[in-house]
């Protein structure tokens, strides 16, 4: 398996197939209810496993034996300067934010080492996720979609040059 750290009871690890139904389990509230806003009548788990698949790559953060989060890399072309970073969070991270957050911020260098770009797009429901975003160094740039049920924010994170 491959294993980026370890440390105590976490490690940052590739992800395994049970993976997504434990973490389908476990999401926090507000995780669940962007997922249910954002893909409407889908199954977490399913879409947790195509999130997975599609990205080239992804990582679990693991919080004693059970993943606590899940960081992933999709880009819109292979070999392209842009790519789609995206994390869904377990009830686990609350129990190590600190932790939580500097791997959030390792894994976001780590990629913009690879793409110029990197963007998504976050519930303006969800007021945790957007001050990790902005607290990361993401701009909101005024670009949403909208659901029936909720609003999206676009932002991106860029390559210091």
């Amino acid at each position: 398996m491959d294993v980026l750290y370890q440390q105590n009871y976490c490690r940052l690890r590739a992800p395994l197939p049970h993976d997504w139904a434990l973490l389908a389990q476990e999401l926090r509230p507000a995780d669940r209810a962007e997922l249910a806003a954002s893909h409407p009548g889908q199954d977490p788990q399913e879409l947790l496993a195509r999130f997975g698949a599609r990205s080239s790559g992804c990582w679990v953060l693991e919080y004693r034996a059970r993943p606590a989060a899940v960081f992933g890399l999709a880009p819109d072309v292979w070999l392209g300067r842009r790519a789609c970073v995206w994390l869904l969070t377990g009830k686990g991270v609350e129990r190590i934010p600190k932790l939580f957050f500097r791997t959030a911020r390792a894994l976001l260098q780590r990629a913009l080492g690879q793409y110029d770009e990197l963007y998504n797009y976050a519930d303006e429901r969800y007021p945790a996720a957007l001050r990790f975003v902005r607290r990361l160094g993401g701009r909101f740039d005024g670009t949403f979609y909208r659901t029936p049920c909720a609003k999206f924010l676009r932002f991106t994170f860029r390559r210091n040059s």
